[in-house]
């Protein structure tokens, strides 16, 4: 027996206690006032601010990724003052927190922004807007990427989750697909994802499912009118 298979029950049960203590420093916060909205998804080694958890609050459908950090206290002057700041992080509904980014004391994010990996966020940044960079500064508005994507789903090949989960599609078909288009899209909701807080599975998989209809729906009618022009402008000449 190889090294790696013998290795391999160890690095799952590794994994698994660090998935374990993480969850239960993250419920150990939320129970000392940490606010967290629905359906929200707090991926493995988010840092909250020990000392104020209470003083965070996130709101539904927010993304939390990897490695991220937010303090709701700032002892820069302590020294000199004697005194620590403390102000209050606001992630508002539908926001995107990319990995390794640093949230300081008092920010309000959101509804709807998108902050990229790595980005230092010292400062308010409203609803809709895209942000990256140290400090962060705005680069672009949400509802750009949406049209960009949008138009992409009219070529793109698109897998359903449910079928990877089932195993009516396989790692090999995606990898092909990708490597052939250059880019794919996945459909749907995990069947179930440990990294959620407060999560309706059910909500979410009927929320995911009438938006993709509503993309392939004016997909579809923009299609029609296209061809319609095309029918017109034969007929013009």
């Amino acid at each position: 027996m190889s090294l790696v298979k013998l290795l391999s029950p160890v690095g799952r049960l590794v994994s698994y206690l660090n998935y374990k203590a993480d969850r239960l420093r993250l419920a150990k916060l939320m129970g000392r006032g940490l606010k967290v909205g629905k359906n929200v998804y707090i991926m493995e080694g988010v840092e909250f601010d020990l000392d104020y958890p209470f003083l965070i609050a996130i709101g539904d459908n927010c993304r939390i990724s990897k490695g991220v950090r937010i303090l709701a206290h700032d002892a820069t002057t302590f020294r000199h003052l004697g005194v620590t700041r403390l102000a209050p992080v606001r992630i508002l509904d539908d926001t995107f927190i990319g990995e390794r980014a640093l949230i300081m004391p008092g920010v309000t994010i959101g509804p709807r922004t998108v902050v990229a990996a790595g980005s230092f966020v010292n400062r308010d940044f409203g609803g809709g807007a895209m942000v990256a960079g140290n400090p962060a500064r705005a680069y672009g508005k949400y509802d750009d990427l949406l049209e960009k994507y949008e138009a992409m789903l009219s070529t793109a090949t698109v897998f359903s989750r449910e079928d990877l989960d089932r195993g009516r599609v396989s790692h090999e078909d995606m990898r092909r697909t990708v490597e052939r288009e250059g880019a794919a899209f996945s459909q749907g909701v995990p069947g179930r994802d440990p990294f959620y807080v407060n999560a309706d599975y059910s909500e979410m998989r009927a929320k995911a499912l009438r938006a993709y209809e509503r993309v392939r729906s004016r997909l579809a009618s923009a299609t029609t009118d296209s061809a319609e022009d095309a029918r017109e402008n034969r007929h013009s000449k």
